[in-house]
């Protein structure tokens, strides 16, 4: 049965550190939305999680059906708003793990917005980047759980056209999630590409995906607020096995493809394939790329122990109007997930230029001897030269840090140089050494055969030619005869007479010496044999003719733990939209079918059709189960027909809250 998602309650969707345009968090709405509103008269907004170029999302309790969720705001008198609305609107026919689903679109008091679900306490990629570049098998998998997400979208004519790592949501157990689909486009542009632009855009968005989780730079022209711009090159960006280490093969190849020289996947599907397979379940460790720093508009600090006699000791305090904290490299994964850095009272803290994360001075990876300087010359001559001396080491640690993977790169390419040569030296011998004779003489080959067999001697010839003649003429007289012989009734004699005795029964001749075989027909009726299954897929002729088709083939694997099951619905009747769904199987040639058994994980209402098409129209009806699970045997009058079609009508509520057709095995007899 489908697993229930996560979402009980609303998760930390963006940077707790996120500022609006006034700096200050959880600033005044521009769309009159705050902690009181209550929208659509269900959903009481509660904070908001993060500013939009159009638009605001806020955290929201749906006071109706007792559940977090997260609420997209925006201007109802916005231009995009009718577009946005539809888009969403759309959006809320996907049911896919993988996408985070739209539930509601609605508009109160001059407010437009749609209700998505809550993730509990995921970070988007972006967020996840700020420790810079993941293992390379988690971007494969984050890239891979992406790309199929989208591709089911594209099979509903749906399309991101957005994508960045902002878009892409990871929960603590490692699912994937993506966010923004059609809404993002419909709420940014006006623009309508057809639908093979629209899949190499989502395509090209995928793999920019994955050069970002391997580097922590966004390689596209477009900035993307919180990561750096990849390093451009002659061409286009450099490679990302250029700036991360450990970058496999096939995704290097894919994003100098696709980025530099505009070739690669056409569709999310295409890439998908290319890359597969994944992990299933998140990958956990180090990346090729280092901390980078992270422009966010957070005034940045540096700390420099406080020198109070002999060793420095603990007895420094806090001066001046410096933050609460400092940011410290190490402390990564808290500032990840919400944490801050715990602070040191052993500390003095001054302000950092720029926007570089800082560490205390002197730690591995720091500024090293610059911070140490800085240090010295902020205790003899105070903030001023230690602000200089820190400003310099930092700048120096950026380009001394890319200028030393660069020369690592370099030498490993020469000590692989040097090494094949020298291989090949080794195996390499001269002309004159090739033709010097080995001292030890080769023995003779061995004879086929022996020498005095060689020759063959006339008389020999002759002999041989008279018994292919006589044997040719004893062939030739027999054939004569036997042609002769067509069509006279003759017994030839190479068979032994025996006696033929007929049953009375359907043209069906029986011979003392064997058994006659069975036919079809009758080892059905009398054995009751199974029938073969060629193929299933989904039946909806009433929807889109395909309901989950990737699922079918489940129903005849002779494994009743794994299922085929239809997409959700609002109610048991399907949820008044079709009158029914269900499951079509291919039996490959035409066959008199009495029995159908069947294996129901859940109680439903099923009627099984036996016809020679696929359709229902011309199909016989051969038996209705009402309200029944587990094993079930559908028993009727026989009907000949290739394909048999199990059809749901009535189905249950399964775990995650929405009702769908469930059915594990299918034999047909």
């Amino acid at each position: 049965m489908t697993a229930q998602r996560s979402g009980d309650r609303t998760g930390d969707l963006i940077d707790p550190r996120a500022r609006d345009h006034s700096g200050e968090p959880g600033g005044g709405s521009v769309h009159g939305v705050g902690p009181s509103t209550v929208l659509g008269g269900r959903y009481a907004v509660q904070r908001r999680l993060e500013k939009l170029p159009h638009a605001e999302r806020w955290s929201a309790h749906d006071t109706t059906l007792e559940r977090d969720v997260v609420v997209v705001c925006f201007g109802e008198d916005d231009a995009h708003a009718p577009a946005t609305l539809d888009a969403a609107r759309r959006a809320a026919g996907l049911d896919n793990h993988r996408l985070v689903r739209v539930l509601d679109v609605g508009r109160s008091d001059g407010t437009a917005f749609y209700v998505e679900e809550a993730i509990a306490e995921a970070h988007t990629l972006a967020q996840v980047l700020e420790q810079g570049g993941l293992p390379a098998e988690e971007a494969r998998r984050i890239a891979g759980e992406t790309a199929t997400g989208l591709e089911a979208a594209r099979s509903r004519g749906l399309h991101h056209l957005r994508l960045t790592p902002h878009s892409v949501l990871r929960a603590p157990d490692g699912t994937i999630k993506v966010r923004g689909v059609a809404t993002a486009a419909a709420m940014d542009s006006d623009d309508d590409l057809d639908s093979a632009s629209a899949a190499r855009l989502d395509a090209v968005g995928v793999v920019a995906l994955t050069y970002a989780a391997l580097t922590s730079r966004w390689p596209l022209p477009t900035p993307v607020p919180g990561l750096e711009n990849a390093p451009r090159v002659v061409g286009g960006v450099a490679a990302p096995s250029e700036i991360a280490a450990g970058v496999p093969g096939d995704l290097d190849a894919l994003c100098r493809l696709t980025l530099n020289d505009d070739q690669g996947p056409l569709s999310p599907g295409d890439f998908a394939s290319q890359i597969a397979p994944w992990a299933p379940t998140q990958v956990v460790g180090l990346g090729g790329s280092s901390t980078r720093a992270v422009d966010d508009g957070v005034d940045r600090t540096i700390a420099l122990p406080v020198g109070d006699g002999p060793g420095d000791g603990p007895a420094g305090r806090t001066q001046g109007n410096a933050p609460d904290r400092a940011e410290d490299p190490a402390q990564g994964a808290a500032g990840a997930s919400g944490g801050a850095a715990p602070y040191d009272q052993d500390t003095q803290v001054f302000a950092a230029p720029g926007d570089q994360r800082t560490q205390p001075a002197g730690a591995a990876g720091g500024p090293g001897a610059a911070g140490a300087a800085g240090a010295a010359v902020g205790s003899a001559l105070g903030a001023a030269g230690t602000a200089a001396g820190q400003a310099a080491g930092a700048a120096a640690h950026k380009v001394g840090s890319f200028a030393k993977a660069a020369a690592d790169k370099a030498a490993d390419r020469k000590a692989a140089k040097e090494a094949a040569a020298e291989r090949a030296d080794a195996r390499r011998i001269s002309l004159d050494e090739a033709l010097v004779e080995d001292s030890t003489p080769l023995d003779p080959p061995l004879p086929m055969l022996p020498q005095e067999t060689a020759q063959t001697t006339r008389d020999q010839s002759r002999t041989v030619l008279a018994i292919v003649a006589g044997f040719l003429v004893v062939v030739m007289a027999l054939g004569y005869w036997g042609v002769t012989k067509i069509g006279s009734g003759t017994n030839l004699g190479f068979d032994t007479p025996s006696d033929t005795v007929t049953v009375t029964g359907p043209a069906t001749t029986v011979t003392p010496d064997e058994t006659p075989a069975p036919t079809e027909s009758a080892t059905t009726e009398a054995g009751g044999e199974d029938f073969a299954i060629l193929s299933a897929t989904g039946f909806d002729p009433e929807g889109d003719n395909a309901e989950r088709n990737g699922e079918a083939p489940r129903v005849f694997d002779g494994k009743t733990g794994t299922f085929w099951s239809s997409e959700g619905y609002a109610s048991a009747n399907l949820g008044g939209l079709k009158k029914g769904v269900g499951v079509r199987i291919d039996l490959g040639q035409v066959r008199k079918v009495s029995e159908v058994d069947l294996v129901l994980p859940d109680p439903s209402d099923v009627t099984v059709y036996v016809g020679k098409d696929r359709t229902l129209d011309n199909a016989g009806e051969l038996g209705t189960s009402k309200g029944k699970d587990g094993d079930v045997t559908v028993k009727g009058t026989a009907v000949d027909g290739q394909y048999v079609i199990v059809w749901f009508t009535s189905v249950s509520q399964v775990g995650d809250g929405r009702f769908r057709a469930t059915l594990a095995e299918v034999t047909v007899r």
